[in-house]
């Protein structure tokens, strides 16, 4: 039996596999699952997976959570969540979203064998420590989300100085079309409308912005250990080709797979078999039209600000990420219309000095900081 991890097991991507390995694998034993708030759906999962613990980090549902469940399973919660990752496991999938990954991402990377990343803010934030940690404890690394997977599975195969440059395809959200003079009234309901993935609220808006495409960038770089320079988007609003790999030679070679999350999640859990990935099976007879646009910065004006920024410095590029979560927060808790995203941001990149980080904790340090500048009533943005 190969023993796995799910943190965030309510989430979106934390349901699908543990639906995925429910429908196909037989030898895995669910070993811990976490999740933040959801206590009836995580004791529901623990009703039918019988993992050997579960975790709600926040322990006011304790309580709530130990009535509901039934199987054996060890009930933690609160700051105990974290102990359980000081144990030796196959496999652990980290979909938590956020920045609040970071805090789970060091033991995991220690004690997992093989680790799954869903989540793009940690290795925005710490990606330099997170890929010299797993280097040091021999833990292979393998993103999930769609573009980072098919860029990792072409690297599997070609050396990367063939590749001249990689394009990082985006959907353009639900705005790709819109008015520029509509968008100060985009309301929440408007910004979770995304024409080809579902996604947790934060990525969906995140896409809508196309910042997420600027954390992915980052994301990149550090995963792939890819200059800056290389580094491109390109608008595809079908979905349809995740990345696209320009070679030396000036051939372009596109990664092409349904929009479905479970494709690159069943590779995962399927590393050691030769079972075919039922998930991944695009009729290319249906497909009527493959569009490409370049990004409009009047429309996007995250990659303008992107653009600006000092991303060989740390804690530059932690100001951008924190700032951006923060000011999703404000836009969902409905304190700041959709246009001020940006705007905060920008403002919150002018409010910070560049200071030297040399260490995860270090990273988790000046988050927490920034953090509460931001927190700060006096800092007016928008």
């Amino acid at each position: 039996m190969k023993t796995i991890n799910i943190l965030g097991s309510t989430g979106i991507i934390g349901k699908k596999t543990l639906k995925i390995i429910k429908d196909n694998f037989t030898d895995y034993k669910i070993n811990y699952l976490l999740c933040l708030n959801n206590y009836k759906l995580l004791a529901n999962q623990a009703n039918i997976f019988k993992p050997n613990y579960i975790g709600i980090i926040n322990d006011k549902y304790y309580l709530k959570l130990k009535d509901l469940v039934s199987s054996n399973t060890k009930i933690i919660a609160g700051n105990e969540c974290y102990k359980i990752l000081n144990y030796k496991i196959n496999l652990s999938i980290i979909c938590i979203s956020g920045n609040a990954a970071l805090n789970f991402m060091n033991q995991a990377i220690i004690n997992s064998k093989k680790i799954g990343i869903v989540n793009k803010e940690s290795i925005v934030s710490a990606g330099k420590f997170i890929i010299n940690i797993a280097k040091k404890n021999k833990t292979k690394i393998i993103p999930l989300d769609s573009e980072h997977n098919s860029i990792f599975n072409f690297l599997k195969n070609h050396d990367k100085n063939f590749v001249n440059e990689i394009l990082l395809t985006a959907s353009g959200g639900p705005f790709l079309f819109t008015n520029l003079k509509k968008f100060k009234n985009i309301s929440l309901k408007d910004s979770l409308k995304h024409p080809t993935w579902k996604m947790g609220i934060k990525n969906t808006i995140d896409s809508s912005t196309m910042i997420n495409k600027c954390l992915e960038i980052i994301e990149a770089h550090y995963l792939f250990d890819i200059e800056y320079s290389k580094l491109k988007i390109i608008i595809h609003p079908e979905s349809l080709i995740h990345s696209i790999i320009k070679t030396k030679d000036g051939n372009l070679i596109a990664s092409i797979s349904k929009n479905d999350m479970s494709i690159p999640i069943f590779n995962f859990l399927n590393y050691k078999y030769n079972t075919n990935n039922h998930y991944n099976n695009l009729d290319l007879t249906l497909i009527k039209k493959l569009n490409f646009f370049k990004p409009n910065i009047n429309r996007f004006k995250s990659l303008k600000i992107f653009d600006q920024i000092d991303k060989n410095s740390i804690s530059e590029i932690i100001v951008f990420n924190i700032s951006n979560e923060f000011a999703v927060n404000l836009f969902i808790r409905n304190k700041i219309k959709f246009i001020d995203i940006t705007k905060f941001i920008e403002k919150s990149l002018n409010k910070f000095e560049k200071i030297n980080i040399y260490n995860i904790n270090q990273v988790l340090q000046y988050q927490d900081y920034v953090y509460n500048k931001l927190l700060d009533t006096s800092f007016k943005y928008v």
